[in-house]
């Protein structure tokens, strides 16, 4: 679960811009119940926040409700709408953030139903952020190698975090992921919402608030151009991290500058990758390696690019701050 900035649409499936677009009502008689809960030790009280109601049928909005916490944390719908396949999802606007429940199926049986909502006080230090495990992982393509970061996320306070730094949109840089020059076809895979995400030269940052917890499953991925027989690969790190780990299946291609590898690992297709086991780094540390063993037929029209077998790169890296000799200032 995320949450966004009120400065920000939250263009999920379930918009919040699609909160003032009043649906056509189908059927009455079921009660829903949002049950909000301040996570935050100490927080500020929910009663009085706007919740809001988007009820779907067969994955169409038919109800758009909307009520306020009461002191007992509650807010009560009547008659809301409801037929075999009718599911409801809750927001509650909470310090200026949106927090959501996860989707309830409601039956127009008369029965009562509950959603509920754990809403967070909001920090701007996104010092205490940072990443437990970071797995590093690159494939070989017919001309491009395909890279994949796997990060976890660790919020270890009882507040949602943003940040004191704000872009130009008055959108605050909450998470700050700098990835290396030349890189294209960005794509998200889990965590992170695409709307509230800004991709810059450097890299990209997250706009939106990062929950507590010490286990979000962030991943992304993106591809950098062959164009020679060695590339250089410069990775920043942003965000403290525990353990940097690179593996690697690059058939006749190698992974060069890391130091010998640490050793091998089967993995779930079946092939066996090398992999680099390195120690903790600092936020602004720099990982500089080379892929080496490409061979490239360049023509007048295009630039082919042939490895012998061309294998997936997978790639883990642990690396240490004693241990991490090449260290330059962060920049996107």
């Amino acid at each position: 679960m995320k949450f966004v900035a009120s400065a920000l649409a939250f263009l999920s499936v379930f918009s919040i811009t699609a909160f003032a677009e009043d649906a056509p009502l189908t059927n009455y008689g079921t009660v829903l119940v949002v049950k909000v809960t301040n996570g935050t030790a100490q927080g500020n009280p929910v009663a009085e926040d706007r919740v809001f109601v988007r009820v779907f049928d067969h994955k169409q909005l038919t109800a758009t409700l909307e009520g306020r916490v009461d002191s007992t944390g509650e807010a009560v719908f009547e008659n809301v709408p409801a037929e075999e396949h009718t599911i409801a999802v809750a927001f509650a606007r909470h310090g200026g953030m949106i927090y959501t429940s996860l989707p309830v199926g409601l039956t127009p049986s008369g029965d009562t139903h509950i959603a509920q909502i754990m809403v967070y006080d909001i920090s701007e230090d996104n010092s205490k952020l940072s990443v437990g495990i970071h797995h590093f992982i690159i494939k070989a393509e017919s001309d491009s190698v395909l890279i994949t970061e796997y990060m976890q996320l660790n919020n270890p306070s009882d507040m949602a975090v943003i940040s004191k730094e704000k872009d130009g949109q008055d959108l605050p840089v909450v998470l700050k992921i700098l990835l290396p020059a030349g890189f294209a076809n960005l794509r998200f895979l889990s965590y992170f919402e695409p709307a509230a995400v800004v991709v810059t030269k450097g890299g990209f940052y997250d706009t939106m608030a990062t929950p507590p917890g010490d286990n979000h499953q962030a991943a992304f991925s993106y591809t950098l151009d062959i164009d020679s027989e060695t590339m250089n690969i410069v990775k920043k790190i942003s965000l403290p991290t525990s353990e940097f780990v690179l593996f690697s299946q690059l058939g006749p291609g190698k992974i060069m500058g890391l130091g010998s590898a640490t050793g091998r690992m089967v993995m779930s297709d079946g092939t066996s990758d090398e992999y680099f086991n390195l120690s903790a780094l600092n936020a602004g540390d720099t990982i500089n390696f080379q892929v080496t063993g490409f061979n490239v037929i360049k023509s007048q029209r295009k630039s082919w690019i042939i490895m012998g077998v061309v294998f997936g790169i997978t790639a883990v890296l642990a690396v240490g701050r004693a241990s991490l000799k090449n260290k330059q200032p962060s920049s996107e």
